[in-house]
Order: structure tokens, then sequence, then C-alpha cells
């Protein structure tokens, strides 16, 4: 069977076939290992790991000032997303996962502007890097491990800090990690 990864980075090639001179998509391979170890429609996984990687990309998009053009792609990738929501008709769902991008860019927010204390940052990662497999897995009758799916998606924010870290120091980042590491694992 082809993996989830593989799938979305054919539809991605189909979708910008024929626009030349982009910034490279990152498609979070650990994500998509995570969702093809579960029995979820396919579709759903797809969602999953397509609205992952496109608040990815505008992220890496607003933080490194790209181009317009590469706030485009993340646009384009944010519409396949809805795409497959709706090919996937499951309303409750689309709620759900809708209010959950709300929740990620607010708590990315309160990161940027440092309005967090330090239990309130390890519980703002551990929600960002985690809502959106918890949801679809929790919404499709799977039993999701909180605690697995940390182990998997944060294995270390020290050697590889998502976007929405980088204005913290070496050693802030790994303070982060023990903390994470004592609450959760």
């Amino acid at each position: 069977m082809e993996t989830t990864y593989r799938i979305l980075e054919n539809q991605i090639t189909q979708r910008l076939a024929g626009i030349n001179n982009y910034e490279p998509i990152h498609i979070n391979q650990a994500l998509s290992h995570y969702l093809d170890s579960y029995q979820l429609p396919m579709k759903a996984k797809l969602a999953c790991l397509t609205i992952d990687t496109a608040m990815r990309h505008l992220d890496t998009t607003s933080a490194n000032n790209l181009s317009r053009h590469s706030i485009l792609i993340g646009d384009l990738l944010s519409a396949h997303f809805y795409t497959l929501l709706a090919e996937l008709n499951e309303p409750a769902y689309q709620d759900k996962i809708s209010k959950a991008i709300v929740t990620v860019n607010e708590l990315k927010s309160s990161i940027q502007h440092q309005q967090l204390n330090i239990e309130e940052l390890v519980n703002a990662i551990v929600k960002i890097e985690t809502i959106f497999p918890y949801i679809t897995a929790d919404y499709f009758s799977v039993e999701v491990s909180l605690t697995e799916l940390i182990k998997q998606l944060i294995p270390s924010i020290v050697e590889n800090p998502p976007i929405y870290l980088n204005n913290f120091s070496h050693d802030r980042l790994v303070e982060l990690q023990t903390e994470i590491e004592a609450h959760y694992i």
C-alpha cells in the first residue's frame, strides 16, 4: 500500500504542475508514519497531513520573509486540505479540525508574543504538535495514546525545532524538551 506521504507528495506535484521555482514543501514524515499505523480513512489521513504541511509551509514563509509566490503555494495547500475535507464529508470532523486550526494559530501567536509561562509553553508546544493527528485518530474511533503520539511527533525540539520556536535559545529549547519529557513521557 502506498504511504500517505507519497500520496500527498504526488497530489502536491499534480497541483503544482506548471509552476516553476518555488521553495521546497516539507511534508512531516513522522506524522505520515503515525497516521499510516492506524486504519483510518485515507482522505482523513491526507487531510490531517495536508493541513500540517500547509501550516508549517506558511510558518516558514512568514518567518523567513519568503516570496508572495510561496504564500500562494501555502494557500494552495490549504485549499487542497478543504477539498479533502469536503470529499470526506464528515461535518463533525470538519468542525473539530477547523477549531483546532484556530487553536494552533492562537497558541503560536501567544508563543511569538512570549505571553506564556514555562508550563503553558510546554502545553502549547504539545498541543500544536499533536492536535491534528489526535483529533483525526480519535474521531475515527482509534484509541489514542497521547504519550505515544508525543514520542513519535516531538522526538527532539532541540535538534529540529519547529519554526515557531526559532526565537528560543538552545538552552531554552533544552529546558522545554526536558519539561515535555518530564510531564508527558
